[in-house]
């Protein structure tokens, strides 16, 4: 790698990872659509959108040979101009790579693309379909801009092509669904049902992209932590209350809320298919092939983002410190409410499986 440019400088993960590689001695082309307001050392910076059709002939001009995209906006709400910049933006990136003959291009993408329904195997593999309703923006655009990246693999040979599915990214300030999701005061839940959730600390996801920066891998790498965990417990070590609430009603409610406001969407920060079936990603591939293996445990990484949620909380919030007096008051409150959460659960699977079992015998 001689020249690298990166696409989104100014996303958390892309400013990381200028940051990081203008450390290692790389030249580095920052582009983004914001100006500059402040000095990047290392980087030079180009003012310009990625739909810019110019921008292979900066790439060629840059000598450019490796590309980093992290333009991409996680947007809830559906916009023709989100789409434009997420989905026809990484198509003219393609085309302008392959007309600048870039050597390779490495894509960050999410495990959000599979979906999450109710038959899905136990472990999803990279080459599992894209099976789920694409209820929120970020979910569709995601799909399409890997539709596209698999269409131009099959129609060219030369360009290195490193696609990484990521599990739920917390820590380094980033605001992934699943940040937003524990950050509420409770965090919904859908009575009865209690999926298994992956997560990846920030820094790991940092330290697979430089990897496969430095070294070719070619393909498609679902890259998240050991072990799942179920969805109470990972509310529990993040120490966020569980907010019970009956599926029928909250997938209607939202829907009626969508009509009123668009800030209803803020109270499901995670779309209600992921916080009701399992959609775990198998790690195989990224274990084998590109012998990674985060250097955080799912545990440690919900536990870690709990406790820098807890310290926001207690310096910004007054309300917080004055119902909470102590750390362990609070935890006890947490701990009660989660297992009067999971008795409610496990009191409507029971009421599932004897209305099942009547009919049963009917």
């Amino acid at each position: 790698m001689k020249t690298l440019a990166i696409t989104g400088l100014f996303n958390p993960m892309g400013r990381h990872m200028g940051r990081l590689a203008a450390s290692m001695s790389v030249r580095v082309l920052g582009i983004d659509v914001k100006p500059l307001t402040r000095p990047f050392p290392g980087v030079k910076f180009i003012q310009t959108d990625v739909r810019n059709p110019l921008l292979a002939d900066l790439f060629k001009t840059e000598k450019v040979d490796t590309v980093l995209h992290c333009a991409f906006r996680w947007r809830l709400h559906s916009s023709d101009e989100g789409f434009d910049s997420n989905v026809l933006g990484a198509l003219r990136l393609l085309e302008a790579c392959e007309t600048a003959r870039v050597r390779k291009i490495v894509v960050p993408s999410s495990t959000f693309v599979y979906g999450a329904v109710a038959d899905n195997p136990a472990f999803l593999c990279e080459e599992s379909a894209f099976r789920g309703q694409p209820t929120y923006a970020y979910v569709r655009e995601l799909r399409e801009i890997e539709t596209l990246i698999n269409g131009y693999r099959r129609q060219q040979n030369g360009m290195i092509i490193t696609v990484l599915r990521f599990a739920n990214l917390l820590g380094g300030g980033l605001r992934s669904p699943l940040a937003r999701y524990l950050a509420l005061p409770a965090a919904p839940t859908l009575l009865g049902f209690e999926p298994r959730l992956q997560v990846l600390h920030y820094t790991d996801a940092l330290r697979v992209l430089g990897q496969c920066l430095l070294q070719d891998h070619d393909g498609v790498f679902n890259i998240a932590a050991d072990p799942p965990l179920p969805l109470y417990q990972l509310l529990a070590l993040a120490r966020t209350p569980p907010l019970p609430i009956v599926h029928p009603l909250a997938y209607r409610g939202l829907a009626m809320g969508r009509v009123l406001s668009q800030r209803s969407a803020a109270l499901a920060a995670m779309p209600w298919d992921y916080l009701r079936y399992t959609w775990v990603a198998d790690t195989g591939r990224m274990q084998d092939e590109l012998d990674f293996r985060p250097t955080h445990d799912a545990r440690q990484t919900v536990r870690e983002f709990g406790e820098s949620l807890w310290a926001y909380r207690r310096q910004h919030s007054k309300l917080f410190g004055t119902l909470a007096a102590t750390r362990d008051d609070l935890s006890q409150v947490h701990g009660t409410c989660c297992r009067i959460s999971r008795r409610l659960v496990q009191a409507a699977s029971g009421l599932s499986g004897r209305h099942r079992s009547q009919e049963v015998n009917a």
